[in-house]
């Protein structure tokens, strides 16, 4: 759409990427976009300090390297969705969850997570009460569930204290919902020692969960089993080794060059 300012942009930036030969004039590109010449210059000129174009000694204009590395972004990381979406079927097939996901830290006031990449059982989401839309656009806290203390394992010690001290709604958390600061803070620490979180009906009644951090060279995120705690195996071994390898295969990917 070229009838918005944002649509204008992206139209001139396909128009001069359609465009025969190296680089072209103000007026040849606004000619080729059916835009007014005096807009198709503004938006030039705005791109240069971005690297999205580059000005040559005739006063002609090319896609620059910030036009490049966006594609080149955008490419490398869907390789790496789809990779990492693999690894997570695999989780739910081999442990029998009702949930995989990969959740990333968010925020910059405050330490949250949100969902990168969900995989799920049919009615997994559905029986839980939420839309794949909102279990995907929600940021949650740290403070409760076994894929925030797996993050904030990660964490400098004054960020894993204030997230202990935060008080999320009782109604948003469930019956195994870990009260105590102090308590939180020790599950947290374990993480380490432990190389996995795990909680019971922390998040939600009835479901069980298990987290280990992952991260290229620091931890930024965590993989997340969830199934219901009356599957689970005795100590939730088989659902600890299958989400440690689970993790260890998305930091192999994240240790890629390509992944980078």
């Amino acid at each position: 759409m070229t009838d918005t300012v944002c649509g204008r942009v992206f139209h001139v930036q396909r128009t001069l990427a359609s465009m025969d030969g190296p680089s072209h004039g103000p007026r040849a590109i606004a000619r080729e976009a059916g835009l007014n010449k005096s807009t198709v210059h503004r938006i030039l000129n705005s791109g240069l300090a971005y690297e999205v174009f580059v000005r040559d000694g005739a006063g002609k204009y090319r896609l620059g390297s910030g036009a490049a590395s966006l594609g080149v972004r955008a490419t490398t990381y869907r390789f790496a969705e789809d990779r990492q979406r693999q690894v997570l079927y695999r989780l739910l097939g081999e442990a029998g969850g009702l949930l995989c996901a990969i959740e990333s830290t968010a925020g910059l006031t405050t330490a949250r997570r949100r969902t990168e990449q969900l995989v799920t059982r049919d009615t997994a989401l559905a029986e839980a009460g939420v839309t794949r839309a909102e279990y995907l656009t929600s940021d949650c806290s740290l403070r409760a569930g076994a894929a925030g203390r797996a993050i904030l394992s990660g964490l400098p010690t004054s960020d894993q204290r204030i997230v202990a001290a935060e008080d999320p709604p009782l109604s948003t958390v469930g019956p195994g919902y870990i009260q105590d600061p102090g308590e939180f803070l020790r599950a947290t620490t374990d993480v380490t020692s432990r190389g996995v979180a795990v909680s019971r009906e922390e998040v939600r009644a009835g479901w069980f969960a298990v987290a280990a951090p992952v991260g290229r060279g620091a931890v930024t995120g965590a993989v997340v089993l969830a199934k219901l705690c009356a599957d689970t195996s005795p100590d939730a071994t088989e659902e600890i080794a299958y989400t440690r390898e689970a993790a260890a295969r998305i930091n192999r990917l994240l240790a890629e060059p390509f992944a980078a």
